[in-house]
């Protein structure tokens, strides 16, 4: 259903005339059957400005509100766009330059001028023709009809007895280890197709929810129809009839028993609240009608393909030396060699039942759940295959082919090059590569730069921005300027040269049949696209770490593990392929210096045959003086674009390092999120389902990365309350009927308020900086604890447990690590923060929090 709002606010309206307005359109909106919204009018509000909308991802005709006024009546809008998803797309200006019409819709909408008007043009509203599509359904490409074992089924009892049967020792020693998998597979095949039943694809002319008997219930009530009204006798009118009856009580079961598993489900694994999203909005899926470079075609198997070349695309061409190559002879200093890998039978059974039931088959066809149910049985051939590829150095070719999905970036969803690949391995790949890592990480992590964040354990995006934002405030506080680059690396996990990778492998000391083991798995990979049953042909993988992978990552940070070679002049972090570089610059020889390391950086990505992505390339200065070192930045002689906002690992950092924006953003995000739920969620009946939906979908989006942001103003404080209050009072009133203030709510629901829930974050975060919990040093070093002063020879505890620096501007006072030890000393000392588990540690801070709280 659209809805359209025809809405006119004389000048003279209150404010809560508008606010009440902006209420009551939101609940009505809020609706599940509403699909598409129009708003159109005049708010009469002239301290408004609409401007181009350029945000990444947006409506490419929409416009941006900014506003200079601080009435409560603009965020109120901005909330309920928000949580609408919409726009406003008029961007056609008055005889005064001004936009005052509306036309905000949560579709894609284009707005033009008319060439003729049946009346005089009024100056200050111009006239202007709105196009939206009136349908927002779309026709996906069928699913093959395909016959396929069906594992939930499985007789597993009697296969765990026929697998134990084969004498697998015996079978699979003498074998070289690609023939031993080859044999390994052809017996479960055979296992399988003598104990699992096979089932035709299911079809996707019902909904999800209709069962089997439903589903005939449903063809005999229309062949009864059909006879009907072919022969007009009341005897097939009566039986008709009466399967109407009975399929209509059955239908409204089905629903309330499938509406009911969602939401017995969806507090367990949140994936079920998403597939019931699918299901109901029947939106989801390729079209059937494909376009790559002005080709078009609704052919599924050219479509595969058509996906398949625009993927290999990106792929580098193979090393021709890649088979001569040599290892080198030296080493680093600090690696520990390894040329040999065993992996116990005991560490294969661990990970066999460790693996996730609900994956689907990858490239062999065998699902996750058929290893998990036959553990135990499957363990013994599996040791035998592991160990003798590791001796061999030899990673089997079946295991080497990916399926791939296509995911759908932004854009136009019949643009082939809208969209991103996502490789689906065999488990049994995965599960060797996983006990692979397991063995190497422990040896590797000491030689992975400190400054890298990404995929390594016990560091994350989190520590990554504490050490910098903690950099950044210090600096500011001290009147300094720190200049940044930011750099973007295009496509680096698949520009990964296979000769060089390998060569710093062997660097980081793995040697003899290990290397040649990941020699093996690097080389000749294959991968194919696959859609809805259809698939495209086999193609090689020629450049690259495997997407997808448990190893991929690991490689990619050996193959950049020697970039600090670069940063002589400059500190940096990187979180995988996110690199920035920063420094204190005073003078215009700071900034030479800076320019010497970027030089080395864009020498360093030639010789690793990485490519930059200059466009995305980019130079903030942060400082808060009045007087700014300006200079011009270059990679690859290309001039630098200077921002003064720029997005860090999910936080906008603005030049003056206000983070007002940062705060803003997650505020709309949220009540976007708020909006979807609402409406996606309008059938279910539990406050549980609601809470959990709250806290996994948007409350999370208020809480990531806390210590960095925390808003040091009330203003932003009420900002972000406001989401909070907001959700409660409508699902109060939408399980209830009843409205209850905020204060009770929270009691109510055991909730405490963002406020408050953002102090027990930073002290979790203060635990695990005290605790050793992140791998670094900057962190752990940059906490300094309070002297027992000494009175009369006797020494006499501090007030507080850690040091408090003293600070000249609020930037100061914001310094993420400072403001965390505050809290503590003012709010939390009577905790022991050494003593307790992390458990006791935050039940205890949220218990002082509760009884603190002030609403």
């Amino acid at each position: 259903m659209h809805v359209v709002s025809a809405v006119y606010m004389p000048p003279w309206a209150s404010t809560d005339e508008y606010i009440s307005h902006f209420d009551a359109l939101q609940e009505f909106l809020n609706e599940p059957n509403v699909e598409g919204v129009f708003i159109v009018g005049d708010y009469n509000l002239p301290d408004i400005a609409w401007t181009a909308f350029q945000a990444a991802g947006g409506p490419p005709q929409a416009t941006e509100m900014t506003c200079t006024s601080n009435s409560p009546i603009y965020p109120q809008l901005l909330q309920l766009m928000s949580s609408l998803n919409a726009y406003q797309f008029n961007n056609i200006p008055n005889g005064n330059g001004k936009i005052l019409d509306l036309f905000i819709s949560n579709i894609d909408s284009t707005i033009y001028s008319p060439l003729d008007t049946l009346l005089p043009v009024d100056p200050h509203h111009p006239p202007f023709v709105a196009v939206a599509p009136t349908s927002l359904s779309m026709e996906v490409l069928k699913r093959k009809t395909l016959i396929k074992y069906d594992f939930r089924k499985a007789n597993y009892d009697i296969i765990n007895e026929q697998i134990d049967e084969v004498e697998w020792s015996k079978l699979l020693s003498h074998l070289p280890s690609e023939k031993a998998v080859d044999m390994f597979y052809k017996k479960l095949d055979g296992i399988i197709s003598s104990n699992v039943p096979r089932v035709k694809s299911r079809s996707l002319d019902f909904p999800v929810w209709f069962s089997a008997h439903l589903i005939k219930l449903f063809r005999k009530k229309q062949r009864l129809w059909i006879k009907w009204k072919k022969f007009q006798n009341i005897k097939d009118y009566n039986e008709f009839a009466e399967y109407r009856t009975t399929f209509k009580e059955a239908c409204q079961s089905c629903y309330l028993a499938y509406i009911k598993s969602v939401e017995d489900n969806l507090t367990t694994n949140i994936k079920h609240f998403w597939k019931y999203i699918a299901n109901r909005k029947n939106k989801s899926g390729i079209p059937s009608t494909m376009n790559y470079q002005n080709v078009k075609s609704s052919d599924p198997d050219v479509i595969c393909n058509m996906f398949s070349d625009f993927f290999l695309s990106v792929f580098e061409p193979k090393s021709p030396s890649l088979s001569a190559w040599t290892p080198p002879t030296h080493c680093s200093p600090n690696a520990c060699l390894i040329d040999n890998l065993h992996i116990d039978e005991s560490k294969i059974l661990k990970e066999l039942k460790s693996l996730d039931p609900s994956k689907g088959a990858g490239p062999d066809g065998y699902p996750a759940s058929f290893f998990k149910f036959t553990a135990v049985s499957i363990c013994k051939p599996l040791y035998i295959i592991y160990n003798k590829c590791l001796s061999e150095g030899v990673f089997p070719a079946i295991w080497k082919q990916a399926n791939i999905t296509p995911v759908h970036k932004n854009g136009s969803k019949h643009d082939i090059e809208q969209y991103r690949p996502i490789s689906i391995l065999s488990a049994l790949s995965k599960l060797f590569e996983r006990l692979v890592h397991n063995e190497i990480y422990p040896i590797l992590h000491s030689a992975i730069l400190p400054e890298q964040h990404g995929f390594v354990q016990q560091r994350s995006t989190i520590s990554n921005l504490l050490i910098f934002s903690d950099f950044l405030f210090k600096n500011i506080d001290k009147r300094m300027q720190v200049d940044a680059v930011y750099t973007d690396f295009k496509k680096a996990f698949d520009k990964v040269d296979h000769e060089i990778l390998l060569k710093k492998i062997a660097f980081n000391g793995i040697r003899g049949n290990l290397l040649r083991w990941f020699s093996s798995y690097i080389e000749n990979r294959m991968q194919r696209v696959v859609i809805n049953g259809y698939q495209s042909g086999s193609v090689p993988i020629t450049s690259g770490v495997p997407q997808g992978s448990i190893l991929g990552p690991l490689l990619f940070i050996i193959y950049i593990n020697d970039i600090n070679k670069c940063f002589k002049n400059t500190q940096f972090l990187l979180y995988a392929d996110d690199l920035k570089l920063y420094r204190t610059v005073q003078n215009v020889d700071d900034c030479l210096m800076f320019q010497e390391d970027l030089d080395r950086l864009a020498d360093y990505c030639v010789d690793n045959k990485l490519q930059l992505s200059l466009p995305k390339c980019n130079v903030i200065n942060f400082t808060k003086n009045q007087s700014v070192i300006h200079f011009n930045y270059r990679l690859h002689n290309t001039t630098l674009t200077k921002l003064t906002i720029v997005k860090d690992l999910g936080i906008l950092f603005d030049n003056r390092l206000t983070l007002n924006q940062h705060v803003e953003k997650i505020v709309n995000n949220s009540f976007k999120m708020y909006g979807f739920v609402m409406r996606s969620s309008a059938e279910f009946k539990r406050v549980s389902t609601f809470l959990h939906l709250y806290k996994t979908l948007i409350r999370s989006q208020l809480e990531y990365a806390v210590p960095i942001w925390n808003p040091f103003y009330k203003k932003y404080v009420d900002e972000i309350e406001k989401v909070q209050r907001k959700f409660l009072r409508t699902m109060q009133y939408r399980c209830y009927r009843t409205r209850l203030p905020y204060s009770q709510l929270l009691s109510k629901y055991k909730l405490i308020t963002l406020e408050s829930r953002r102090k027990l974050l930073e002290a979790s975060v203060l635990y695990g900086i005290v605790h050793g919990n992140f791998d670094s040093i900057d962190l752990t070093s940059g906490l300094c604890y309070a002297v027992p002063r000494t009175v009369n020879k006797r020494s006499v505890r501090a007030g507080t447990l850690f040091a408090v620096n003293s600070c000249r501007t609020n930037s100061g006072l914001r310094c993420p690590l400072r403001r965390m030890v505050d809290t503590y000393n003012k709010a939390f000392i009577d905790i022991d923060i050494f003593v307790c588990s992390k458990s006791k540690f935050k039940h205890n801070v949220n218990q002082i929090l509760s009884d603190n709280c002030i609403i």
